[in-house]
């Protein structure tokens, strides 16, 4: 489809907010099989199995807690954090100790460095992370599910693609006109950076 036009404005705003992704080489691949970003599987397919909770906010705290509290919990929950603290309710981390006492969750204090791989039935498969652990020690840690709690943040997407001249991750315009590197195409808003650029509305309606 073209849309012919002899003007275009762009006001994306910062972007779309995408996952922030675990960052180890070779991991995209199993995304959707064993890597699940902002998002858990039904409790029945996790199973039995050995599932890793990373982040440290409220949202992986209260999936850990949802993973015990099945009918059919996994073999093992490990919460994966680059330290031992959560930001969450006092209720939540008050049932969360009373887990961990209880063995039901165990705690993990470490940034992953790599991921390891091996053969499976079903071909290649994700089988422990490399962990960096708060002592400077390196650590594995096997496991059959991730599931990446890290919250999310803006990417431009496409426009970044676009040939259009950046500054800071978002779209260089001249402040007088508002007009990109690119004749004809126009920005206004959360997207555009140019020197003295204020993210507030009524510039936002200024610009435009």
């Amino acid at each position: 489809c073209q849309l012919r036009s002899r003007l275009v404005f762009i006001a994306a705003g910062v972007g779309a907010f995408a996952p922030k992704k675990v960052k180890a080489e070779g991991i995209e691949a199993f995304e959707g099989l064993q890597v699940h970003y902002e998002q858990s599987p039904p409790g029945a397919s996790l199973a039995g199995q050995a599932v890793v909770v990373h982040g440290g906010d409220a949202a992986a705290v209260d999936c850990a807690l949802q993973l015990a509290e099945a009918a059919v919990p996994p073999s093992s929950i490990t919460l994966l954090h680059r330290r031992d603290q959560f930001q969450a309710s006092d209720d939540a981390l008050v049932q969360l100790q009373t887990l961990r006492e209880a063995g039901r969750i165990q705690v993990v204090a470490g940034q992953i460095l790599g991921i390891e791989t091996a053969e499976g039935p079903k071909g290649l498969r994700l089988a422990a992370l490399q962990l960096l652990n708060h002592e400077g020690q390196s650590q594995r840690l096997p496991l059959d599910q991730l599931l990446v709690w890290l919250g999310l943040s803006p990417k431009l997407g496409p426009m970044a693609e676009w040939g259009l001249a950046m500054a800071k991750r978002q779209l260089a315009v001249d402040p007088a006109t508002f007009s990109t590197n690119a004749p004809g195409i126009y920005a206004v808003g959360d997207v555009v950076s140019y020197p003295g650029k204020r993210k507030l509305i009524v510039c936002g309606f200024h610009e435009a």
